[in-house]
């Protein structure tokens, strides 16, 4: 399995490409072509473009979150692909801020956008295996502690903010000969329990990456994400359940993305933009 990162918070290298806030993976198999979230813009298209990645091959389509730097390329990626399934939460649809010390901001997509592109929206409410070998979890057993960062997220129910509890958050797994990769998106229903979840499922296979983000990244002011107990307690399941490689990046943080590394060393690397990764 080959993996492209087209959209993420930075960059390699390659000077060319486009940077955003945001996260999409490009995944390659023997006989399939996915995408993993569609980054805030069109960015992630343009960057495929300059990479030679034909995105008119893309199949399927998973939308880990409701989050617009996951699902905000979405619409531009439906006009230019005319097959591809996309398969989300149903919750995807509800209305979703960030508020921190009075500012607040509107970070869901707008549904409309979608009505005419309906008939290609997959929505997953149990454990599904969409194609052979690639399974999604749309229920995450939240019995661990969910990221700190969880904390300035909301979910808009008639004029009232409440917090988010994450319903609408799925993770994808893929089975390969040699074992599992699991795909967290953000992550904010908690890597412990992402990983535990998982495991419930496979109980017998290797583990052999870690892909996305972990939601860890600070704050100016109050860094309510990225705490030392908290990096410790994922450090602990990684090597409990003898995860072979960890792919981080996004909203996991420099600083925290620094603490893994020293932790576990070179198992971990960093999903910068641009860069292909053989699984």
């Amino acid at each position: 399995m080959n993996i492209t990162v087209l959209s993420e918070n930075l960059k390699c290298d390659l000077k060319d490409l486009k940077n955003e806030h945001g996260l999409s993976l490009y995944i390659e198999m023997d006989n399939h072509h996915l995408l993993f979230d569609t980054g805030r813009s069109d960015n992630f298209i343009k960057n495929a473009e300059k990479l030679g990645i034909p995105l008119e091959k893309i199949e399927y389509v998973i939308i880990s979150h409701a989050h617009q730097d996951h699902i905000g390329g979405l619409i531009n990626f439906l006009r230019i692909n005319k097959k591809a399934k996309i398969y989300m939460k149903k919750q995807v649809f509800e209305e979703y801020y960030f508020s921190f010390m009075g500012f607040k901001k509107n970070i869901s997509v707008n549904k409309n956008l979608f009505l005419e592109y309906s008939n290609r929206i997959c929505f997953i409410n149990s454990f599904t295996e969409i194609v052979k070998e690639i399974y999604l979890f749309p229920k995450i057993d939240k019995n661990a502690a969910m990221p700190s960062g969880n904390k300035l997220l909301y979910l808009k129910k008639g004029s009232t903010l409440v917090q988010d509890s994450f319903e609408h958050e799925l993770v994808m797994v893929i089975k390969e000969s040699n074992g599992i990769s699991v795909f967290t998106g953000c992550g904010h229903s908690g890597v412990v329990n992402i990983v535990k979840t998982v495991r419930k499922v496979f109980p017998n296979l290797s583990m052999k990456a870690l892909i996305g983000g972990f939601h860890l990244i600070s704050i100016p002011i109050i860094n309510l994400m990225g705490s030392k107990t908290k990096i410790e307690k994922i450090v602990k399941i990684i090597k409990e359940e003898n995860i072979q490689k960890v792919y981080t990046g996004h909203c996991t943080g420099k600083s925290a993305y620094m603490k893994f590394r020293y932790f576990l060393g070179d198992m971990v690397e960093y999903l910068n933009l641009g860069r292909k990764i053989n699984v």
